[in-house]
C-alpha cells in the first residue's frame, strides 16, 4: 500500500530583456547541486535562455554565447505598423544555433508562454518548431512586431504569465521553482526618459502584477537582486550570470528539502479506499445478503 514518489521537478523562467543572463547562472548552481530539472516554462527572454538549456547546452557554453550577444545581431529596424523593430533576427540567432530543432527534439520538457492577441488569451506552446513561439514570446508590443502563428498574432508573454508558474502545473510538475528576475525594481524611482521606456514600463506593471499571483503558486521562488541593471545592459553579462549564481546557491539547500520531502514513499490512495471499501461494516453486511 506505500508507493515511492520521484517528484517530477520543474523550473519557471521569466522575461527580464537583457537581465535574463542571470537565469544561466541560477541554472548552473542548481546543475551543481545535481537539482533534477525535468520540464521548463518560460516567458519572454527567459524563453530563449530556456531553450539552450532545454536542448542540452552546459553552463559553460551558455555563457560564451551571452557574451557574443549584441542588440545588433537580434534586432532591425522595420517601418512603424505593429512595431518599431522586428526581431525575426533573435529567432534566427536562437535556431541556428540549436540546428533548428523542434520542441520534441530537445532533452528536457519545454514550454513557451506568449499572448495571443487576437484571442485575449494566455498561449502555450509544446510542439512544433521552437523559433516563432520564441520570437513571439519575446514580441514587447508596440516596440517589437507580433508574430502570426496558427492564423494569431502572438506578443510578449509576460501580458499573460511573467513567471509561468500555471504552466509547471499543465506539465504535471510535482515541485515548482520560479525565477523572477523583475522581483526587485529601482525604475520606479526614475521617470521614463523615452517612449521606448515608457512601454517597458507599462510592461513591467503588467507582468510584476500576474507574477504576484504566480509566486503564491510556486514551492519556492528566487528574486535576484538585479536592480541596478537596465534593460539594455548585454554587455554586463558575466556581472549577470555572477550574481544568477549567487543566488541560484542560496536556493539550492531549500529546494533539495523539498525534492526530498516529495520524495518520501506515500500511500497510494487509490489502493486504501479499494481496501477500506471491501472491509467496510456495510460491504460485509451486503456480501451476507442472498
Amino acid at each position: 500500500m506505500i508507493q515511492d514518489a520521484h517528484p517530477k521537478v520543474g523550473v519557471a523562467l521569466s522575461g527580464g530583456f537583457a537581465k535574463v543572463v542571470a537565469h544561466i547562472g541560477i541554472l548552473r548552481a542548481l546543475t551543481e547541486a545535481k537539482i533534477p530539472i525535468h520540464a521548463i516554462s518560460a516567458t519572454s527572454g527567459g524563453a530563449i535562455i530556456g531553450a539552450f538549456y532545454a536542448a542540452g547546452w552546459s553552463p559553460d557554453a551558455m555563457e560564451q554565447i551571452a557574451r557574443d550577444i549584441s542588440w545588433r545581431k537580434l534586432t532591425r529596424v522595420t517601418l512603424p505598423r505593429l512595431g518599431l523593430l522586428s526581431n525575426e533576427k533573435l529567432e534566427k540567432f536562437v535556431t541556428e544555433r540549436l540546428g533548428h530543432p523542434r520542441f520534441e527534439d530537445l532533452r528536457t520538457q519545454f514550454a513557451v508562454v506568449g499572448a495571443d492577441l487576437t484571442t485575449g488569451r494566455k498561449a502555450v506552446y509544446t510542439s512544433g518548431d521552437i523559433g516563432p513561439p520564441i520570437r513571439a514570446s519575446c514580441s514587447i508590443p508596440q516596440l517589437f512586431t507580433p508574430v502570426e502563428i496558427n492564423g494569431s498574432l502572438v506578443a510578449d508573454g509576460g501580458l499573460a504569465e511573467y513567471l509561468p508558474i500555471q504552466t509547471l502545473d499543465e506539465l504535471g510538475c510535482d515541485v515548482k521553482i520560479g525565477v523572477n528576475l523583475g522581483g526587485i525594481r529601482n525604475w520606479h524611482m526614475k521617470d521614463p526618459k523615452n517612449f521606448v521606456e515608457v512601454g517597458l514600463r507599462v510592461i513591467g506593471f503588467v507582468s510584476q502584477r500576474n507574477a504576484r499571483i504566480s509566486e503564491t503558486l510556486a514551492d519556492h521562488v528566487i528574486r535576484p537582486n538585479l536592480a541596478d541593471f537596465g534593460p539594455y545592459d548585454l554587455d554586463r553579462s558575466d556581472e549577470l550570470i555572477r550574481i544568477g549564481y549567487q543566488y541560484g546557491l542560496r536556493a539550492c539547500p531549500a529546494i533539495q528539502q523539498l525534492i526530498r520531502d516529495r520524495s518520501e514513499p506515500r500511500p497510494d490512495e487509490g489502493r486504501i479506499v479499494r481496501w477500506l471499501r471491501q472491509h467496510s461494516p456495510l460491504e460485509a453486511l451486503m456480501r451476507r445478503i442472498p
